[in-house]
């Protein structure tokens, strides 16, 4: 019999012996159990008509937790682990850097493992990727920078875009300043919506992304925020910059816009046309560099991106 059944068992028999004699002090004093233990079962005895199953121990689980981790945040983590592979250590820091959400290694292991995700899965060890290795999707993204003058108002904004140098894939934010900040909340949005492991991110050398007096610096705020994440940040070495090659590559990858030349009432105009002519780009223009091929028609020749349908970042109204 197992431990619920004898409880069930003996309060069978307090009931019984209650109906054939009445008498609660002396049941109270046969079975060890206060008066008002007895009359708690008594009650809910009562109010089920007297159905045996009434005397079954309830869940003690509070009917509401309100320090619980919200539905949201633990759906947040499990897309985190299922896109990065990383460990609670890591989540973490990218839960903290990016969403401003503190949960501790223990209860982002607890918080997995309840959800049904498998922690104690090896990681994948991530590829070197050397200078004469064919690039794989995520294996160097390109971010680049310019700033666009609104004919209107005459204000700067600046435009942030990531291209990956494999399938040409790409991404477009417009912002009002040019900082640190701003690339970072770029970088965010880009991490979220490639569909690939991202494995270094070349920048231009410009304060934004490096010190311009130690370009080759590890302390730099956006340098230290992608090593957090596993990402490799590449900044180009004054050779490189000597001869060209760096320089010369962006301009291929970042063309000159046709929706930069119209004017526009507002950021926000400026980043609806550019989501209507990068979902075209994305998906539909045909590429000489990539054997004519779309980039997302490009990402599908990757075995575990066949199912990819089309390349959308964007919410493009109407």
């Amino acid at each position: 019999m197992s431990e619920a059944d004898y409880g069930i068992a003996r309060r069978i028999a307090w009931m019984k012996e209650y109906e054939e004699k009445k008498g609660v002090p002396s049941i109270c004093e046969k079975y060890s159990i206060s008066r008002k233990t007895f009359y708690k079962w008594l009650k809910r005895y009562r109010r089920s008509a007297k159905n045996t199953a009434s005397l079954a121990d309830l869940s003690r689980r509070p009917h509401y937790s309100p320090r619980a981790t919200s539905p949201a945040i633990v759906q947040r983590l499990r897309e985190l682990r299922e896109k990065t592979g990383f460990g609670q250590k890591r989540l973490k820091l990218y839960l903290s850097i990016w969403y401003d959400i503190e949960l501790s290694e223990s209860a982002i292991w607890k918080l997995l493992k309840k959800s049904g995700v498998d922690m104690k899965k090896k990681k994948l060890l991530r590829r070197k990727v050397r200078p004469n290795d064919a690039l794989l999707p995520g294996d160097r993204v390109i971010v680049t920078f310019k700033f666009i003058t609104n004919e209107v108002d005459k204000r700067q904004f600046v435009q942030y875009s990531a291209i990956d140098e494999c399938t040409r894939l790409r991404i477009t934010r417009i912002y009002g300043r040019h900082s640190t900040l701003s690339a970072l909340d770029f970088v965010q949005f880009v991490l979220m919506h490639f569909p690939f492991l991202i494995r270094y991110i070349q920048t231009p050398l410009d304060n934004a992304f490096a010190s311009v007096s130690k370009p080759r610096s590890r302390t730099h705020a956006f340098t230290m925020n992608l090593r957090k994440l596993g990402i490799k940040h590449e900044v180009p070495s004054k050779k490189k910059l000597a001869v060209n090659r760096f320089m010369e590559r962006i301009k291929r990858l970042d063309e000159v816009e046709p929706y930069c030349s119209k004017p526009f009432s507002s950021p926000d105009e400026l980043q609806q046309e550019a989501a209507r002519y990068l979902f075209r780009y994305n998906n539909e223009r045909p590429i000489p560099m990539i054997e004519n091929l779309s980039p997302v028609e490009k990402l599908r020749t990757y075995q575990e991106f066949v199912t990819v349908s089309r390349f959308d970042p964007y919410t493009i109204p109407g």
